[in-house]
């Protein structure tokens, strides 16, 4: 059983990671709007909050000490591994990864604040005690593609007034009938052939763009860009550039 959970959890890892190569540009210029943000947003003690800068990886926060106890200098995406209650984790990981997939897939119909998530589960405190919180979230920042780049999420400690330990989730907002489709799609989804960077990669060498200027787009060296292409190049069982992107192509990754 713990092996499954450090299993779930570095995939739960690994999918937050590779949503940045989502994005066409990605340099981050969320920043100064968060913080400014998270500087006047009024916490209770009993709150926390975390904005998920989606196209840089950054997790920004504010009140985990007070409600949680941990004073952190940097939240990751390892630490809701670590502390989400252990009959709680593998719904947690599904769940959130089928809502960003659907936050990405529909973020033109997406409206920050009208759109929103809610779900409960259970969270460790720095003490060692368990609290069940209410999280909700909502788009938080849009780019000038209409995409989402920041996620907002808002939590709650409601132990006082709430004993079960049943996780509930709600969508409210334009396409949330299609929130249960995203969310079977994980639940039952094969392991793909081609990881999310190899598949962005892959758009841009289906684009004709050369390993030289994928490098430069993405702000990654030339050597990891044709690891990549020789990766692609194997699973996808050919030799040559033209062969790869008729295989995309016949299989509908570009």
């Amino acid at each position: 059983m713990k092996q499954v959970v450090v299993d779930e959890g570095a995939a739960f890892v690994t999918f937050l990671e590779e949503l940045r190569f989502h994005y066409d540009d990605l340099r981050p210029d969320s920043a100064s709007r968060i913080e400014e943000y998270l500087a006047t947003v009024p916490v209770w003690p009993n709150q926390f909050l975390y904005i998920h800068d989606i196209a840089s990886g950054q997790f920004y926060h504010k009140g985990f000490a007070e409600c949680l106890g941990y004073e952190l200098d940097e939240l990751t995406a390892d630490f809701f591994v670590r502390n989400i209650h252990p009959a709680d984790r593998s719904t947690y990981f599904n769940v959130s990864k089928a809502l960003l997939s659907f936050v990405l897939a529909h973020a033109a119909e997406l409206v920050p604040f009208i759109s929103t998530f809610q779900m409960n589960y259970r969270v460790r405190r720095l003490d060692g005690r368990y609290i069940t919180v209410l999280r909700q979230n909502t788009p938080f920042l849009k780019n000038a593609n209409n995409e989402v780049v920041a996620y907002l999420s808002f939590c709650t400690d409601i132990s006082l007034i709430t004993d079960t330990n049943r996780i509930k989730w709600n969508v409210e907002g334009p396409k949330s009938e299609t929130f249960p489709q995203f969310l079977h799609n994980h639940l039952h989804q094969q392991q793909p052939l081609f990881s999310e960077r190899e598949q962005h990669i892959l758009r841009l060498v289906g684009q004709g763009l050369s390993s030289t200027a994928i490098s430069e787009k993405l702000f990654i060296s030339i050597n990891t860009v044709n690891t990549h292409r020789k990766s692609l190049m194997k699973k996808a069982n050919v030799n040559k550039t033209i062969d790869l992107i008729a295989y995309a192509q016949e299989n509908g990754y570009i």
